[in-house]
């Protein structure tokens, strides 16, 4: 598996994350405003990924790994109208763009999340999933 450079994320994004971070009054919500996303997400201490951080909405309750890429478009939240429930995000995953995380699910370790993927249900580590909740390589299989 590749290992991508965290250091390098776009200025855009490390913006983005000092105001998820630091929760700056006005400017935060400003800022997110711009970039259409909604972090709420503890993101302190966390090595995280946004190439392009549009669009990007992540729950307050979403927990997320070191080493973790989320592309644009990206939902990481509940699935029930009024239950704080959200997904658990292991080390080293890749979400594609517009995937859909939903509801109390964990994605394991190194497991990649497809663009425009919709998952509502646990994803074991290593795996690929996409469409929805259709995992098409798991950790387990041999590489050629």
């Amino acid at each position: 598996m590749n290992v991508i450079d965290h250091s390098r994320n776009p200025s855009s994004t490390a913006l983005l994350l000092f105001f998820c971070r630091y929760n700056v009054p006005l400017l935060s919500k400003l800022y997110r405003l711009l970039h259409n996303s909604d972090i709420y997400c503890n993101l302190k201490g966390r090595d995280i990924h946004m190439p392009h951080p549009y669009g990007i909405i992540i729950h307050s309750h979403t927990i997320i790994g070191h080493h973790v890429t989320i592309m644009q478009q990206v939902t990481l939240g509940g699935s029930k109208i009024g239950i704080n429930e959200a997904p658990v995000i292991e080390d080293y995953v890749y979400i594609g763009a517009g995937a859909k995380v939903l509801g109390k699910v964990r994605i394991g370790h190194h497991a990649v999340v497809g663009a425009n993927a919709v998952v509502t249900r646990d994803v074991p580590a290593g795996a690929t999933v996409v469409g929805a909740n259709r995992i098409i390589k798991t950790g387990s299989e041999e590489k050629p």
